[in-house]
């Protein structure tokens, strides 16, 4: 794996001015002394994202989504640090190298990749071992030969029931994290391969990293046939689109993705060199993949499962697809269960025909709406055209008017009758989802602690100040903050957002919170002044709370010498402050 410098980056980072980048994927206009532009993020109609030149940093106001120039690439592009480095480093002409010796980006989770990675690399040598004959024969019968078995880094684990444990015991490995990444399981005093006898297929994140397993049996064991790697902290199942690190150059040059159900659908139509090819592993679609496939800016066809619940499923990620604004075809086979068996059966060509002869999600919805309706009874045809109409919300006007047309043609209804139902089932739809998201309330003192913050984060004056006149935060996540500040500043001699924010992209939790307080201040200019009276703004709550805490000890003791020690100290405490 390669990696790069810290100091190579913010070189990188300050040679990359952002307005340039962002206007090279979307139109930015000066408004002041930023630029603004509509949000590629979310559906924005007006322009709600803010690009400060001074700061090299972007934000939404809306989605709240902001970040220096590798964030906006990484996630507009669906792409991991190291990826979003280069498209950068090429856009500008920076000489990136890549360096083998230094330690990964992104550590706070370096040692589960590491296992990860070692628990691929033991399943993969055990795939080129004379074991591996049965497993192998079983994966070529499904026509997946020795080029897809490398390219899908296909393993194999062992019938001995410890020996992956053991090696990563020899390689000093925690136990108890084995056993949270899903390698291993305790039963008492003894430890068990959670995977035994199985063909192993990695599970990559979106940017390649392995972090699961798939486990399929080959033989006629009395087993469940696959097997997955539980959730982790780095395996979240909703945030992964199987193979899509694999296919996503594919799928631009295609100008499409084919999405499926499973693993084995994904590798089996790949292995018959159709590579623009992800799967959902199950039929669910959520949030995170729904944003991954947005961003393609790519028709999407949905090619599941030939059953009554593949149906139903379609009918579900269809809606989802088409709300977001993304096109959707639908693909339906017949003389198969699912893609897997469709194309090991009729073939590569049978299938790209069913794929180059997918109909619009909108006809395939129109044809399911009438499943167990008689539409020659009037009332299962109000419901069918209530249904339809219903569903015509989120399409574009030509497809509403050429299916109120048929509709009318077919049915012998009234033209105007049809939309002035429409218009009705809109504007009650408009009503349900018009919902106000009412901006975070805060306190007195969240506000001065952001402002406090966002100004070390700044500049390093307010650093010292900080240190100086105040040294805490009574939160633990703005202490941790705080800390990460001080000693960014220190290694770097110097501190600003932008690089800042590079140094935290590996932690999510502390960058989303970093990225809250810059959104709350970005038109801020922090005047000493201002900072000193943001800082006494927490010195007078620090001495509100010291008062209600000797208040309630005083209330509990019984002590009558320790209540007179406590009323003093009140005493004291209270002047020149006020209750």
């Amino acid at each position: 794996m390669a990696y790069v410098k810290d100091e190579v980056i913010q070189e990188l980072r300050q040679s990359a001015d952002i307005v340039d980048i962002v206007s090279s994927y979307v139109s930015l206009n000066a408004k002041g002394k930023n630029f603004v532009g509509v949000c590629p993020f979310h559906d924005d109609h007006s322009p709600s994202m803010v690009v400060s030149k001074d700061r090299q940093i972007f934000n939404c106001f809306t989605c709240r989504t902001g970040g220096n120039v590798f964030s906006f690439v990484m996630k507009y592009e669906n792409v991991g640090f190291l990826e979003a480095l280069q498209i950068v480093a090429q856009k500008v002409g920076f000489p990136l190298q890549l360096d083998t010796n230094m330690g990964a980006i992104g550590s706070k989770h370096k040692t589960e990749y590491e296992m990860m990675d070692f628990a691929k690399k033991f399943y993969v040598n055990n795939m080129n071992t004379k074991a591996a004959l049965d497993a192998k024969r079983y994966l070529e019968n499904r026509g997946i030969h020795e080029d897809i078995i490398r390219e899908f880094q296909i393993g194999l684990s062992l019938e001995q029931k410890d020996t992956l444990y053991k090696l990563l015991c020899n390689k000093k490995y925690d136990l108890d994290m084995m056993e949270s990444l899903g390698l291993v399981n305790k039963y008492g005093l003894d430890v068990f391969d959670s995977f035994q006898n199985r063909i192993m297929i990695p599970i990559h994140d979106l940017k390649g990293q392995v972090v699961g397993f798939t486990g399929r049996i080959y033989h006629n064991e009395d087993a469940a046939k696959y097997m997955n790697t539980k959730e982790t902290v780095i395996f979240k199942k909703s945030s992964i689109l199987f193979n899509y690190h694999n296919a996503k150059n594919e799928i631009r040059n295609q100008k499409q993705v084919i999405v499926v159900e499973g693993n084995m659908d994904a590798i089996t139509i790949s292995a018959h060199g159709i590579k623009n090819v992800v799967a959902l592993m199950g039929v669910a679609l959520s949030r995170e993949q729904l944003d991954v496939l947005k961003k393609l800016r790519v028709p999407v066809v949905l090619s599941l499962d030939n059953d009554a619940a593949g149906v139903d499923a379609t009918i579900k990620l269809g809606d989802l697809l088409v709300a977001q604004g993304i096109e959707c075809l639908v693909v339906r086979y017949e003389g198969a269960k699912d893609p897997d068996e469709y194309i090991r059966t009729f073939g590569k060509n049978a299938y790209l025909d069913n794929v180059k002869h997918a109909v619009k999600y909108i006809d395939f919805k129109l044809e399911y709406l009438k499943q167990n309706k008689n539409l020659t009874q009037m009332e299962d045809l109000i419901r069918y055209v209530k249904e339809v109409l219903s569903s015509l919300k989120n399409v574009d006007d030509l497809t509403k008017e050429l299916v109120i047309t048929k509709i009318s043609k077919d049915y012998e209804i009234d033209v105007g009758v049809l939309r002035k139902e429409l218009e009705g089932s809109r504007e009650k739809s408009v009503r349900q989802e018009n919902v106000v998201v009412e901006k975070e309330k805060k306190s007195r003192y969240q506000i001065a602690a952001g402002k406090i913050l966002f100004a070390m984060m700044d500049q390093p004056m307010y650093i010292t100040i900080y240190k100086n006149k105040l040294g805490y935060f009574k939160e633990k996540i703005e202490r941790i903050i705080a800390a990460e500040i001080v000693y960014y500043n220190n290694e770097h001699h110097g501190i600003n957002i932008a690089d800042f924010t590079s140094y935290l992209l590996d932690n999510e939790e502390i960058y989303t919170y970093v990225m809250k307080i810059v959104n709350d201040n970005i038109n801020e200019d922090i005047s000493k002044e201002k900072f000193d009276q943001y800082i006494d703004i927490l010195l007078y709550e620090y001495k509100k709370d010291e008062i209600k805490k000797l208040k309630m000890q005083i209330k509990e003791t019984m002590d009558v010498n320790k209540k007179v020690e406590l009323l003093e100290k009140l005493r004291d405490m209270k002047k020149g402050s006020v209750e």
